[in-house]
């Protein structure tokens, strides 16, 4: 089998608890007999997401059942209705998992607990409610979001920068966390690199920690800021269990909204530059492009053939790639979800895609060592750049080139890299190397360019984030997932 993208990562993650397989470390939640009423969200959900949503989710609905939304349970699947409130005999979801009723579930464990059957049969007794407030059918939410103009350049109005953000009490890990998700601003000195739960902010003219955002949906494997840099989103959460993406405000530190409740961690993500939409992809090799407001599934792209490792909104909103761990990528049309390009040429997996600031060059970073530049008149490639080695040995390395693990766009045009020989790189448009930047004693995972194009922050997988000057390409300093 060829290298992956994860397989470092999954190893790293490995050692801090993190693995994909891992199940999540959560019992089923306690019901107070004398309660005044069991519900989905807070008593089933955590139940059916332990036992069952790896057959009966979004993406793999087994007999056409889904289980990870109180609406799709409640719609039932191929065999009818799986809940009837009120009256547990003619309720298939009790029938099955207290194994009264074949087929038996789970179908390769054994039945699940006597307090996890009470509590469903707690529920179903009564009504089968979806919260604490409703009864079984409650009102879609909605959130306010103001769509802002698509604009090349620097927004109007002051530079959004962090304030007083809420206080995050959360423990000093033993050990740095991996860098596992990183961007910088583009408009404001700040750096955004995930932690242990945690989502930590940098000033990159100071270095000095400005803020923590909580993040208990566990590791985030992809940052973006908004083209405007006021909205932060973070995708992750539990491998094999939960996925989730969150945006924040920067300059409050609040929650605007979370999208998607998926049945795996969330390894892309992005929002389109009008704030209207948000894409995300994972393990289940679909791209989902949501509305932002509602929360509401609007298109499924079922076209990858391997998980999905890469996505990104072109900066006037007209183009979405996505990239997946087969090497193929893709550019769509996030209005309607057609296809625009097929972009085939990498050969192995897809790990980074960046848009150059006039959404004409899409960038493509891959294991096979190459970065590709890519046309977006046709789609058509005009460079491949063997970014992880240098010109001389390119002969002697052959088909071993160096992975690349990231590549990032500055607004002036310039790239920035960084992969499995243990370098960052700096390269001009033409796809000439500017520097080498090195000093690193464990691999770089993530590497972006500051507001400026001033500095570039390499992070590895030591949980180290290093610091460059562009100006005379040494290094400035260095940030940690740990700080003190």
């Amino acid at each position: 089998m060829p290298t992956r993208i994860l397989c470092l990562l999954t190893l790293s993650l490995v050692a801090f608890g993190f693995a994909h397989a891992q199940p999540p470390k959560t019992d089923a939640p306690k019901v107070d007999p004398k309660a005044a009423a069991v519900t989905y969200k807070d008593h089933v959900q955590p139940i059916l997401r332990k036992h069952c949503l790896n057959c009966h989710n979004a993406d793999k609905a087994s007999s056409d059942l889904d289980v990870s939304t109180y609406q799709a349970l409640m719609v039932g699947g191929s065999s009818g209705a799986a809940v009837k409130p009120g009256n547990v005999g003619q309720s298939s979801l009790y029938g099955v998992t207290s194994h009264e009723l074949e087929p038996k579930m789970p179908p390769k464990g054994p039945k699940i607990s006597d307090a996890e059957l009470a509590t469903l049969k707690k529920w179903i007794e009564g009504g089968a409610p979806e919260t604490a407030v409703g009864a079984a059918k409650t009102a879609g939410r909605k959130v306010d979001i103001d769509p802002v103009a698509v604009t090349k350049g620097k927004p109007d109005g002051p530079l959004p920068m962090p304030g007083e953000l809420p206080a995050v009490k959360l423990a000093k890990t033993e050990r740095a966390h991996p860098v596992t998700a990183m961007a910088a601003s583009p408009w404001a000195p700040v750096l955004a690199v995930a932690g242990h739960e945690r989502v930590l902010l940098y000033n990159t003219d100071t270095l000095k920690l400005i803020g923590t955002l909580a993040f208990p949906e566990r590791v985030a494997h992809v940052l973006k800021f908004s083209r405007n840099g006021k909205w932060l989103l973070a995708g992750g959460g539990r491998g094999a269990s939960a996925g989730r993406v969150v945006i924040w405000d920067v300059t409050t530190g609040k929650r605007v909204t979370e999208i998607g409740d998926e049945a795996d961690i969330v390894l892309a993500a992005d929002i389109s530059p009008d704030h209207k939409l948000v894409a995300l992809g994972g393990p289940g090799k679909l791209v989902k492009v949501y509305d932002t407001a509602t929360g509401e599934l609007k298109r499924k792209i079922k076209k990858h053939t391997d998980w999905v490792t890469a996505l990104e909104f072109s900066p006037d909103g007209e183009m979405l790639a996505s990239g997946d761990r087969n090497g193929v990528a893709f550019v769509w049309e996030p209005a309607t979800g057609g296809i625009v390009f097929t972009l085939g040429d990498h050969k192995d997996a897809v790990t980074a895609l960046s848009w150059r600031a006039d959404s004409q060059m899409l960038a493509s970073s891959s294991e096979d060592g190459r970065v590709i530049l890519w046309y977006a008149e046709d789609g058509f490639p005009t460079r491949s750049i063997n970014a992880q080695v240098d010109a001389k040995a390119v002969g002697a390395a052959r088909n071993k080139l160096p992975g690349v693990l990231a590549v990032q766009y500055a607004r002036d045009g310039q790239l920035v890299t960084c992969g499995r020989d243990n370098t960052a790189r700096i390269w001009k448009a033409d796809g000439s190397q500017v520097a080498r930047l090195e000093g690193f004693t464990d691999l770089p995972s993530k590497v972006v360019f500051s507001h400026d194009g001033g500095r570039v922050f390499a992070g590895d997988f030591a949980g180290k984030v290093r610091v460059w000057n562009m100006k005379d390409k040494q290094p400035a300093g260095e940030l940690t997932t740990n700080p003190d």
